[in-house]
C-alpha cells in the first residue's frame, strides 16, 4: 500500500509542481524551538465521551504542541449520561430532556424512566493520559511544546455526568471550569461542548451565586463576557432552562473548531452512502492508509482511536451503536428498536473492518499550518454529504492533514532524526494594498528541519476570494514555482475586495507534511 499510496500523491502533484533542492542534514536546532505557550488559542474541552469524542481526545492530545489545553471536562449529553446508581430517573431530574430514546430494547418505557443511558467507560480518560505519558517521551523531543503528562493529569476533571442536563450541583469539573473563566488569563477561553453544556452552565450559575449580589458584580460580568467562548450550545436544554445568558447578557459565541478534517463527517467512508466523501479524500478514510500510516505500531495513542468493525466493543453500547463490532450505521434501525428518534430517514451506511468511523474535533482549527484565520479558508467539515462544488478545492487541505497525522504518528515511536518534520516557510510581507489592473510582486522562502527536499506551488485559492464572491475560477499567478511570482489584480476588481494567494511548500517524505504562506491583497 505504501507504494501505491505514494504513487496517488505523485500523480496528482507532478504537472504543477517543482522539486526546490538542499542538503540534506539534520538541523534539532530547529525542532528545539519553544513557544510561548500563553501566546497561543486556550481551549477547554467538554465532552460526553461517545466513540467520537474518544478519537478527539486522542487527536488532541496527538496536536497538543498546537495549542494551550487548559482542561479536558468529562460532562454529560442527550445521548451518554451515568445515572446515581438508580436513586432518580432522567425525568425526575431533568423534565425538560432532549434524549430521543423511546424504550431501548423495551427496558423502559419511556426516556423518562432512564436511569442511565449508553453509559461511558469511566476508566477511559485515565488510561488515555497513562497511554499520553507513554508517547510523550518521544513526542516531546520531536516537538518541545507538548505540555507535560504531570500537567495533563492535573487538568482533566470529572463534571456533572450523573444526567443529561444536570447541573443541581457543582462538581471537581464544574468548580474548574470555574476556576479557568475567573483566573487571571484574560485570553479568550474557547469552551468546548462535545456532549452536553451542562457543566459549563453549573460553573457560570455558581459564578453568577458567588457574585451577583456584591459590588464585584459588575466587573465579573464583565470578565466573564469579555473572555469565555461558548463553542456550540451543547446536547441538553439547561442553557435555557437555568436562564445563563439573561445572567450573563452577552455571551459571546466560540463557534466550532472543526478545521479542514473529514472527521466530522459520520458516513465518510461507507460504500454505499450518498452520504460518502468526495472520491479524492477516499484513499485516507480506509485500511489500506489507515493501519499502516497510523493506527498499528506508531504508539499508545493512534493505537486507541476507534475504527468500524474493528474487533473491541465500546463500554456501555448497545450494538446498534458498537461501532468497534460492527461495520454499519443504521440510525432509522435504532429508532425502530428504541434507541433513538424513528423517521429520520437516514439510510444504512455500510463500511468495511477498520474503516475510518467518526470524530468530534474541535480543536482542528487551532491547527497551525500557515492558513490564516482572518481568510475564508473554507472548513469541510459537512456532516452529510460530499463537499459543496463551491468548496472543492479546500479537500486539498484535508488531505495535507490526513498526510500530517501520519507523519505526527512516528513521533511517539522514533527519535527526531528518524521522523519527518514540517517545512518552515517565511514571508517578509503577506499583506498588500493595490489598484484594479495593479501586478503585485509576492515572494517567500522556506527550509526544512531535516533536511529534505522542498516541493513548492503557488496557486490562487479562488474560493477564499471575496472577488465575484468567492466564484472566481481561472484566477492565476505568473509562475506557479520558485519563491517568487506575481499576481494581476483583474480590472473589474472593486474597491475592499480581497485575492488570496498561497505559496504552498511540501517536503518529498515517505510521509509529508505540508505548510502554506497565505497572501492577502485588498483592492484599494
Amino acid at each position: 500500500m505504501k507504494n501505491k499510496f505514494r504513487t496517488f500523491c505523485t500523480i496528482v502533484f507532478a504537472s504543477i509542481l517543482i522539486v526546490l533542492s538542499g542538503p540534506k542534514s539534520f538541523a534539532q536546532k530547529e525542532l528545539a524551538v519553544k513557544v510561548d505557550k500563553s501566546k497561543q488559542a486556550r481551549i477547554l474541552i467538554t465532552t460526553d465521551l461517545e466513540a467520537d469524542d474518544m478519537n478527539g481526545v486522542l487527536l488532541s492530545l496527538i496536536y497538543a504542541d498546537q495549542y494551550d489545553l487548559a482542561g479536558i471536562v468529562w460532562t454529560a449529553g442527550m445521548y451518554h449520561f451515568q445515572g446515581d446508581a438508580g436513586m432518580h430517573t432522567l425525568g425526575e431530574i431533568t423534565p425538560n430532556f432532549r434524549c430521543n430514546a423511546r424504550h431501548c430494547e423495551h427496558r423502559v418505557e419511556t426516556a423518562a424512566d432512564l436511569t442511565e443511558y449508553r453509559p461511558v467507560d469511566p476508566t477511559w480518560l485515565g488510561r488515555i493520559l497513562d497511554y499520553y505519558e507513554a508517547d510523550y517521551q518521544l513526542m516531546s523531543k520531536n516537538n518541545p511544546n507538548y505540555p507535560t503528562p504531570e500537567y495533563m493529569k492535573s487538568i482533566t476533571k470529572v463534571g456533572n455526568i450523573e444526567f443529561e442536563g444536570d447541573y443541581r450541583f457543582e462538581t471537581e469539573g464544574s468548580n474548574f471550569i470555574m476556576d479557568c473563566i475567573m483566573d487571571d488569563d484574560m485570553r479568550p477561553l474557547y469552551i468546548q461542548h462535545w456532549g452536553g453544556i451542562n457543566t459549563t452552565v453549573r460553573a457560570l450559575y455558581s459564578i453568577y451565586e458567588k457574585y451577583h449580589s456584591t459590588p464585584e458584580w459588575e466587573q465579573v460580568l464583565a470578565k466573564v463576557t469579555s473572555k469565555v467562548r461558548i463553542g456550540g450550545s451543547g446536547e441538553d436544554n439547561c442553557r435555557a432552562d437555568s436562564k445563563i445568558d439573561e445572567m450573563f447578557p452577552d455571551l459571546q459565541d466560540g463557534g466550532y473548531g472543526g478545521g479542514f478534517f473529514s472527521y466530522g463527517s459520520f458516513f465518510a467512508a461507507s460504500y454505499n452512502s450518498e452520504r460518502r466523501a468526495d472520491d479524492e479524500l477516499q484513499p485516507y478514510l480506509h485500511a489500506d492508509f489507515i493501519l499502516e500510516a497510523y493506527k498499528e505500531g506508531h504508539g499508545k495513542l493512534t493505537e486507541e482511536i476507534w475504527l468500524m468493525g474493528e474487533g473491541r466493543a465500546i463500554y456501555g453500547e448497545p450494538i446498534i451503536f458498537n461501532y468497534g463490532l460492527i461495520t454499519y450505521m443504521d440510525w432509522e434501525k435504532s429508532g425502530e428498536l428504541g434507541w433513538g428518534p424513528v423517521g429520520t430517514g437516514s439510510k444504512r451506511a455500510d463500511f468495511k473492518p477498520f474503516d475510518w468511523s467518526i470524530c468530534q474535533f474541535g480543536c482542528a482549527s487551532f491547527i497551525n499550518i500557515g492558513l490564516r484565520p482572518d481568510v475564508a479558508n473554507r472548513s469541510n467539515r459537512f456532516f452529510f454529504g460530499p463537499t459543496p462544488e463551491g468548496a472543492k478545492k479546500s479537500n486539498h487541505y484535508t488531505i495535507v492533514m490526513w498526510e500530517e497525522l501520519a507523519a505526527r504518528a512516528d513521533w511517539a515511536i522514533c527519535a527526531p532524526q528518524d521522523c519527518n518534520h514540517a517545512p518552515i516557510v517565511k514571508a517578509d510581507q503577506l499583506d498588500f494594498v493595490a489598484k484594479p489592473g495593479q501586478k503585485v510582486s509576492l515572494s517567500g522562502n522556506a527550509k526544512d528541519p531535516d533536511g529534505d527536499k522542498l516541493v513548492g506551488k503557488w496557486w490562487v485559492p479562488a474560493f477564499s476570494c471575496t472577488y465575484k464572491e468567492g466564484k472566481a475560477e481561472g484566477l492565476a499567478v505568473s509562475s506557479e514555482t520558485g519563491w517568487n511570482t506575481e499576481f494581476t489584480i483583474p480590472a473589474d476588481a472593486k474597491v475592499g475586495d480581497k485575492f488570496i494567494v498561497n505559496l504552498e511548500v511540501k517536503d518529498d517524505a515517505t510521509r509529508p507534511m505540508t505548510r502554506f504562506a497565505q497572501y492577502v491583497i485588498t483592492v484599494s
